[in-house]
């Protein structure tokens, strides 16, 4: 987002306002999601139907909100109101799992945890139904970083895992992952976000942050984002 290009006479200071600016405003529902109307549109619909895949694989370019996707609709699947397919975000599951505290929603780094090794503790977990939520949701992050060996461990269980069980990969590689994982899994591609769409996020953001900037401003900071809105 606009925080990114923004320059502070201290490193630090940079870096806590991108914190908190990040963190502040990712979106928690589709609707609020931009851009992505392709994939929200079929996101919403299928938790408002509870016909949600066991898999789904979710691509593109970095900022264009394949991990707030991915949170929205573990959410949505767990949200004790649903509205529409969209989670309140007011119920105990899905501020747990916004928190950071849902024990049956894990987030994985597929950067730092590539190993078979650590592919099969993930395994041995998923025989075990989910302790406080509805389905039991693994995410797993920059997937196209496991090694060969991780990935032929996750096949099997990526194609048939429990009822209550929902795999979300994403990734910026897609070319990186073997074929046999893509068949698996739901594909949705997401775009790199409309300048027009970015110079809105930029004022918006602005102006509850009592930012003072102007939209030739905000349309050239949305331009350099180069379709991400991080």
């Amino acid at each position: 987002m606009f925080y990114e290009n923004l320059h502070f006479s201290k490193k630090g200071c940079e870096e806590v306002l991108y914190q908190a600016l990040y963190r502040k405003y990712r979106s928690r529902t589709f609707d609020e999601l931009a851009g992505q109307d392709n994939v929200t549109t079929v996101l919403k619909k299928q938790a408002a139907q509870n016909r949600v895949s066991h898999a789904y694989l979710f691509c593109g370019t970095r900022g264009t909100g394949k991990t707030s996707s991915a949170k929205i609709l573990a959410k949505a699947v767990n949200c004790e109101n649903p509205s529409d397919g969209n989670p309140c975000n007011e119920c105990g599951n899905c501020r747990s799992i916004d928190n950071g505290t849902a024990i049956d929603v894990l987030e994985i780094d597929a950067a730092s945890n590539n190993r078979v090794a650590d592919v099969r503790e993930l395994i041995d977990e998923v025989v075990y139904p989910p302790s406080v939520l509805k389905k039991r949701v693994y995410i797993i992050d920059e997937v196209h970083m496991l090694s060969d060996s991780a990935f032929n461990a996750l096949l099997k269980t990526l194609e048939e895992p429990p009822e209550y069980v929902l795999f979300i990969l994403a990734t910026t590689e897609l070319n990186a992952l073997p074929p046999t994982i893509i068949s698996r899994c739901m594909r949705f591609d997401f775009k790199r976000i409309d300048p027009e769409i970015l110079s809105g996020i930029v004022l918006n953001v602005a102006e509850k942050e009592n930012i003072k900037i102007n939209t030739d401003a905000s349309m050239l900071i949305a331009r350099l984002a180069d379709g991400s809105a991080r």
